[in-house]
């Protein structure tokens, strides 16, 4: 929790130190030590317990599912795991009483666990998802209110953030793989080539708006996507035809245009370029292997 140190009452002459819980269950707890803390060891105890399941979680590996007893006063269960980059992070956590439960993910930094994600007591929604895309470690925190017990089952898994981007195949069409050498060993592929006829449709690999339709020298008819999330661009090349203009937006699986060879893959079977870029403040290029986000 990491609360504040609470002094005594204001008719004591002595005032609390400023504070303002930036979550629920931070201020369920700063509650308890506006409160109870003092006199009451119930109080106490659920305090430490948050503290000691986020502090000191069990390492497990993904995907996860177990079900947890969680008592009315010291319980609280903390998880530790690693997300590949390219994912959506899925958490559900069931059970009764479901509405007296605070669940929470963090991402440990080098200085804090900073929360990222989490899910309201008496929520109608028994889970929540993230995208990880950078991936990395995080720890997910359940404990009921003070006073709540109950048995509660506890999911996390992922799936691919993005969906596969041509009709019709899989991933046993990608003949190319990011960084391969092309020009001689001058440049290296910066995505992967997915090998289909002429003319079948490319599609939306997740909900997000079209930014640029253009033609250029090497990639011949391309398209640039803005997803809804985090600092991705998506890209489209070698397309025989594109259906769409800049500033429409699509949904997953929507088509976009037709698989081709224009650029300078004119002498090559018709194929999919296709290129993921993560943006990072400072950092040129943020190419990314795309079969990271389709797996």
């Amino acid at each position: 929790m990491f609360l504040p140190a609470v002094q005594g009452p204001a008719s004591s002459g002595v005032s609390l130190l400023p504070y303002t819980p930036l979550y629920p269950h931070q201020a369920h707890g700063y509650q308890l030590a506006l409160t109870r803390l003092q006199h009451n060891v119930p109080a106490q105890q659920w305090l430490a317990a948050a503290d000691v399941a986020l502090l000191q979680p069990q390492a497990v590996e993904l995907p996860l599912r177990v079900t947890e007893e969680l008592d009315r006063v010291s319980a609280a269960v903390g998880y530790r795991f690693s997300v590949p980059t390219g994912r959506r992070l899925m958490v559900t956590v069931g059970g009764k009483p479901a509405d007296e439960v605070f669940v929470d993910l963090f991402r440990p930094t080098e200085l804090r666990q900073e929360r990222v994600a989490g899910r309201l007591p008496r929520s109608a929604e028994p889970a929540f998802h993230i995208d990880a895309v950078e991936g990395g470690d995080y720890i997910l925190r359940v404990q009921p209110t003070l006073g709540a017990a109950g048995v509660y089952d506890i999911a996390v898994e992922t799936a691919p953030l993005l969906a596969f981007p041509v009709k019709g195949v899989d991933e046993r069409a990608i003949w190319s793989a990011f960084g391969a050498e092309r020009d001689g060993g001058r440049r290296e592929h910066r995505g992967v080539d997915i090998f289909a006829p002429r003319g079948t449709p490319v599609l939306a690999a997740t909900d997000g708006f079209i930014t640029r339709v253009e033609t250029t020298r090497r990639g011949g008819n391309v398209i640039w996507m803005q997803p809804l999330f985090g600092n991705m661009r998506v890209y489209y090349a070698h397309l025989d035809e594109q259906w769409v203009t800049p500033g429409d937006f699509v949904v997953e699986g929507e088509p976009l245009g037709a698989i081709g060879n224009t650029g300078n893959a004119r002498t090559t079977p018709p194929h999919l370029h296709f290129g993921v870029y993560v943006r990072r403040p400072g950092v040129r290029g943020g190419a990314r292997d795309p079969a990271e986000f389709l797996r």
